[in-house]
């Protein structure tokens, strides 16, 4: 996932978007086997490859327990040079996961801030005390090297690229396309992440809010919403505000303004066409409810 979360991001970005993203594999070795048996291959040698300002290196994340034992001490000598090469003739580093090991371990953190998988924090802290760790991140940008926690928040990160390079209608439309519904800040902790998954679950009402996540636009009605979740209305009503504390209607409004103000960033969509994009009947509606939530007009949520 470490590989083919952001791959699928910026894949996304090419195909659907058409953005000038070119796709390239490397490897010391003519093939790996991860760590989960999946086998990999036909890569491009580092050597045939010319890194420049506008390039991107992606690290996945690799095993921690074999990393602690030595295992792969060898493969990081061998990298570290081209690597070290190619951050200096101006392309950016990125890990994934556990891949800040690698980078630490090559000392290319030293003095850059950093985070990585939550169960590697301490251990990227003590061994390389010249990194500066932020615990409390998804994922950080420091001097073109970022980093990003576990898994999952490689989509974060590459999302977050995306919106750098190309703005937030791209980034958005990507993540539209790959059903994930927003992307999370840097700034949200690691912490919250995993307290989420532990707060209570219904499964109809996770349909709900599923339904209302990838259709933000789409005016679902009550009874729809309750043959989604195979629940009365009455009932669905009454359990989403228990697994929630919001009601429908807030969690939907939740949804659209978000959405509103990822697309407030570029400058090529108008206030109409924003308002369209998130499912409101009238430019004026839209202005009326963001007014409403944040005491100013839309237009000041522009970057």
């Amino acid at each position: 996932m470490d590989l083919a979360g952001p791959l699928q991001v910026f894949y996304e970005a090419r195909n659907l978007c058409q953005c000038p993203v070119h796709l390239q594999f490397t490897s010391f070795e003519d093939g790996i086997q991860s760590e989960q048996g999946l086998g990999l291959a036909s890569f491009t040698t580092p050597e045939h490859l010319q890194p420049e300002e506008d390039t991107l290196i992606c690290i996945p994340g690799i095993d921690f327990n074999s990393f602690r034992r030595g295992e792969q001490d060898a493969a990081i000598r061998r990298a570290a040079p081209w690597l070290k090469r190619a951050y200096e003739q101006g392309a950016s580093l990125c890990s994934i996961c556990s891949g800040a090991l690698i980078l630490a371990e090559m000392g290319l953190l030293d003095y850059r801030k950093c985070t990585c998988h939550w169960k590697c924090l301490d251990f990227l802290e003590q061994r390389y005390p010249r990194a500066l760790v932020q615990k409390d991140k998804l994922y950080t940008e420091d001097k073109r090297i970022f980093t990003s926690a576990g898994l999952s928040t490689g989509i974060d990160l590459a999302l977050y690229l995306l919106e750098k390079w190309f703005g937030a209608f791209v980034a958005a439309r990507v993540a539209q396309e790959l059903v994930v519904s927003f992307r999370r800040e840097s700034t949200s902790p690691q912490r919250d992440v995993y307290c989420n998954l532990q707060k209570p679950f219904h499964p109809g009402v996770f349909k709900v809010q599923e339904a209302l996540l990838n259709e933000p636009e789409t005016n679902h009605p009550i009874g729809e919403l309750a043959k989604i979740a195979h629940l009365s209305p009455r009932h669905l009503t009454r359990l989403f505000r228990k697994y929630t504390g919001k009601t429908i209607q807030e969690y939907k409004q939740q949804i659209r303004l978000e959405l509103a103000r990822q697309l407030m960033y570029n400058g090529q969509l108008g206030i109409e066409e924003i308002a369209r994009h998130c499912g409101y009947t009238s430019a004026r509606q839209f202005r009326r409810i963001w007014k409403e939530e944040y005491g100013t007009a839309p237009s000041a949520g522009r970057g």
